[in-house]
């Protein structure tokens, strides 16, 4: 008897401890305090996801919608963190600038909204919310914007915000809700090379005296967020229809007009390397640059049509090659030049005024200087129709006139380097040396009186020419 009466005693003590820890837990629960905090992206999921944006777009806005239920009757904020800034795997890093913030003014309801001015996402707290004296519950929407400009580099990013809801003199314990943020930038950039004229071709003919460059344009459009430059190849030297090549020194560069990036700013001629001709900002930022093409007076040049292409390639950037931007066609033409110039010009006479007899000697000197492309080899003759005559007809014998070449850094060969007697008709006074190149000489022309001649004025006529041999 006494064991049944201890353990039915036991069973009534076992029921009054469950019957008061029931009671107790739901007193507790009547009175338990909620304060809780809710961060999700308008457009659904738990993360926030831009997806592909670029340069074009310039800008991608996304909301996010905050809840916080409170019911603790103490006042409280939202401050967010930027725990990990929007980086590449490889550590490239948005510009603080380009990652803001602000609220959308009216979505709250009681509280205060400290960010109704946008402003940029920190690695410092910021305090997004402050809520009423009553610490009433609210939501509001917030808008993180990302601006894309040639100062973001393409790639994938991704960061996280720690968003923390805070009792203010409370003992409340905080809550902290973090958001995982990703952003794929892609590149729409490019590079657009043309002549003025919008071709691909680019065309220079020689003029001494009135020298025209050729210039194209370059459009970089977009920008491409990382450094790079570009650069140009000739397919081969420039080379005419009958196989002769030009000089890379008859044609240089020069490029203006760049505002972000540097563009070759002193002569450079062409080359058979790869040359840089355009480096770009930190940032690869969009620009416009031409560069101007001229040619040179060489002398050795021959007359002709020369072509070649000209190659552009884009280095650095986000490419891990060069990449070939465009190939424009480049001709040149040199027109024929084959002239004679004769110095002082005497319009086709030597006249010698006041002979005398026994007088000395009288001279007449002659500049002749040849100005041919041709690539051929030639000769200058000179013709003279009749002996020195004066107005009565009397004449001076052919042996009283002579002639001597004298070289001026003459390359071709001089048919009279000594005193030689002019002989009425044609005389050839010089051949140019094998290919055909410009030349200069001088003739000195001698007149002796005789002992017999009658004063007076005397003249005959001279005529040069230059034919290819």
């Amino acid at each position: 008897m006494g064991e049944k009466r201890i353990k039915k005693g036991l069973k009534k003590g076992f029921a009054f401890g469950y019957f008061l820890l029931f009671g107790i837990f739901l007193y507790a629960s009547a009175f338990a305090q909620t304060f809780t905090l809710t961060v999700a992206p308008y457009e659904g999921g738990y993360d926030l996801r831009y997806g592909k944006v670029n340069y074009i777009s310039e800008r991608a806005n996304k909301e996010v919608n905050i809840n916080i239920t409170s019911d603790i009757a103490k006042q409280y904020r939202l401050v967010q963190t930027l725990l990990e800034p929007l980086s590449t795997a490889e550590g490239v890093r948005i510009p603080q600038n380009n990652f803001v913030v602000y609220g959308i003014r009216g979505t709250n309801r009681f509280g205060t909204l400290n960010v109704e001015q946008e402003m940029p996402v920190s690695l410092a707290r910021q305090v997004l919310y402050t809520s009423n004296d009553a610490g009433v519950a609210d939501s509001f929407t917030l808008v993180y914007g990302l601006i894309i400009s040639s100062k973001v580099a393409p790639g994938s990013y991704r960061g996280r915000i720690a968003f923390a809801l805070e009792p203010i003199e409370s003992t409340q314990s905080s809550v902290t809700v973090i958001l995982n943020i990703f952003a794929e930038i892609e590149v729409e950039s490019s590079v657009e090379i043309s002549t003025e004229a919008g071709s691909k071709n680019i065309f220079l003919k020689f003029d001494p005296k009135e020298p025209r460059p050729a210039n194209i344009l370059v459009a970089i459009k977009g920008g491409f967020g990382r450094q790079f430059k570009i650069s140009q190849l000739l397919s081969e030297q420039p080379v005419s229809n009958e196989g002769k090549l030009l000089d890379w020194s008859a044609v240089n560069l020069v490029g203006s007009g760049a505002q972000k990036g540097a563009v070759v700013n002193t002569v450079m001629p062409f080359s058979a390397r790869q040359d840089v001709i355009y480096n770009s900002s930190s940032f690869g930022e969009a620009d416009t640059f031409q560069i101007a093409y001229n040619l040179v007076d060489l002398p050795q040049v021959v007359a002709g049509r020369y072509k070649t292409s000209i190659k552009y390639f884009l280095e650095g950037a986000f490419v891990a090659q060069q990449n070939l931007i465009d190939t424009l066609y480049l001709e040149i033409e040199y027109p024929p030049v084959f002239n004679l110039i004769v110095t002082p010009e005497f319009g086709g006479a030597i006249q010698f005024r006041d002979l005398r007899a026994q007088q000395p000697p009288r001279t007449n000197e002659v500049v002749l200087k040849i100005n041919s492309n041709l690539g051929r080899r030639y000769q200058v003759s000179q013709k003279i129709p009749s002996l020195f005559t004066n107005r009565e007809g009397k004449a001076i014998p052919t042996r009283y006139f002579t002639l001597k070449e004298e070289s001026l850094n003459t390359k071709g060969i001089l048919k009279y380097p000594h005193k030689t007697e002019v002989s009425l008709g044609e005389m050839v006074l010089f051949i140019s040396d094998d290919t055909g190149s410009s030349d200069s000489f001088k003739v000195i022309y001698e007149l002796t009186t005789p002992v017999d001649l009658q004063a007076g004025d005397y003249l005959t006529n001279i005529t040069y020419s230059i034919a290819e041999i």
